[in-house]
């Protein structure tokens, strides 16, 4: 019985780590925005630091081989605004119909308005998305299905 307990509290304590997950941001000392999944190195001094939620393209059974590694290669980030309302409701339902998993900022405060100035030289349009490095600005479905086709992100049901 001692062996079956201390085998559970192995198992609990190796989920523990996926429950809540961090990502940092900062500028490194060559003026690049990094992103990880670790805290930055302590000569940085200013970085911000958010809980990774899963959203619902994402949850349930594992991601199909092809959709892990286009997320690997080209992460998906969804820009919005608190005003957005229906051009945002479409581009997370394309997002999601699609299955891409993506991360979402909400653009709202002058400290996000400039990062966002800094990061691609313009204003900030929302929704706006990014598939690895490439920005595409204010919801157009035949432009993000071409942004995504091109990272290897299967067409889902289109």
């Amino acid at each position: 019985m001692t062996a079956r307990r201390l085998f559970g509290l192995l198992l609990l304590a190796a989920a523990l780590p996926a429950a809540a997950q961090n990502a940092y941001r900062w500028v490194d000392e060559k003026g690049r925005v990094q992103y990880s999944d670790q805290p930055p190195p302590q000569s940085v001094k200013k970085f911000d630091e958010r809980k990774l939620q899963a959203n619902r393209a994402a949850a349930g059974p594992q991601l199909p081989y092809a959709t892990r590694k286009a997320a690997a290669d080209f992460p998906v980030t969804l820009y919005v605004g608190k005003d957005c309302d229906q051009a945002c409701d479409n581009a997370r339902a394309l997002l999601n119909k699609r299955g891409v998993p993506f991360s979402e900022t909400l653009i709202q405060t002058e400290a996000e308005l400039a990062a966002f100035k800094s990061r691609f030289g313009k204003e900030p349009f929302v929704p706006s998305m990014t598939v690895g490095r490439e920005l595409e600005a204010g919801f157009a479905e035949a432009a993000w299905n071409g942004a995504l086709d091109r990272a290897g992100y299967p067409s889902g049901k289109r």
